[in-house]
């Protein structure tokens, strides 16, 4: 079968999940990792699929089918200009996380005269702390998670990337990672903490739900500033630390000022590009 033929029939057989825009991406994505084939160059590309090829597409486009991610597939996401390893202990990037990333440049770029140390909590991938370490060589970054599976994705990007971060294993909820929070030597935290409620797992995608980590989605439905709050508290009680950067959910703006309010803090929150607020800064 032609490669052409292969993708039409392909996105066809993924249209029950997915929009045909997405399943055309995704397919795009694929051919071009797996055949060096562009987009651009895929209609006028004119090649007979060999058996190991149309198996190891065949193997895709069936995990794709069950709703696993590509990025879990192929083993990398982008993020902003990386390429960072990922698997299911991590969560995959986002596109609002890289512009909380951009955000943070702004400030740091606006304040000189702050100590270059920085602290990405709830780390993931580590995407948010090798961004900042690619755009500030000098700087000091530690990483934070209270999974070990996800700091070996972070360690493995680290070197991967050649970009040196400090990885620490600690739960920002333990009595532990408060002290370590507090008497911690950086100027700026970054935490994109879970913060999503059980209750709203009705209006996730599939392959969100069956495959990305919950530890790093979900909070109780009881008490959805969980980590926020928690968080909150230990920069309050640090010495060091000048401004704190959230990831937020869009529906969390109101109880959020409320904590801010409570912190008598300066805080601003932040719209993303699709104009829902999704950033939270304060600052001392």
């Amino acid at each position: 079968m032609e490669v052409e033929a292969y993708f039409i029939e392909a996105v066809k057989s993924l249209e029950s999940l997915y929009s045909k825009t997405e399943a055309e991406e995704l397919l795009y994505w694929a051919i071009e990792d797996k055949l060096l084939i562009k987009k651009a160059h895929l209609k006028l590309f004119v090649k007979e699929l060999s058996l190991v090829e149309e198996i190891t597409l065949n193997d895709i486009v069936s995990r794709l089918k069950n709703g696993e991610p590509i990025q879990y597939i192929l083993g990398y996401a982008y993020f902003l200009d990386l390429i960072l390893s990922v698997n299911s202990s991590v969560l995959i990037p986002r596109p609002e996380t890289e512009e909380l990333v951009n955000w943070v440049n702004t400030i740091i770029e606006e304040t000189p005269n702050l100590e270059a140390n920085y602290l990405d909590i709830c780390t993931g991938s580590g995407c948010i702390a090798l961004a900042l370490k690619k755009k500030h060589k000098k700087a000091v970054i530690s990483a934070l998670d209270v999974s070990e599976e996800a700091l070996a994705v972070v360690q493995k990007n680290s070197k991967n990337l050649q970009l040196l971060v400090q990885t620490i294993n600690s739960s920002v909820l333990s009595l532990e990672g408060e002290n370590l929070l507090k008497n911690h030597p950086s100027s700026i935290w970054i935490c994109n903490p879970p913060y999503i409620t059980e209750q709203e797992k009705e209006a996730m995608h599939e392959n969100v739900l069956a495959h990305e980590p919950h530890l790093a989605l979900f909070v109780p439905n009881t008490d959805p500033l969980l980590f926020y709050r928690k968080v909150l508290t230990c920069f309050l009680g640090s010495a060091k630390a000048r401004h704190l950067f959230f990831e937020i959910s869009e529906y969390q703006k109101l109880s959020l000022e409320d904590l801010c309010k409570g912190a008598q803090l300066d805080f601003e929150f932040k719209k993303d590009l699709q104009g829902k607020d999704r950033m939270l800064r304060l600052s001392k």
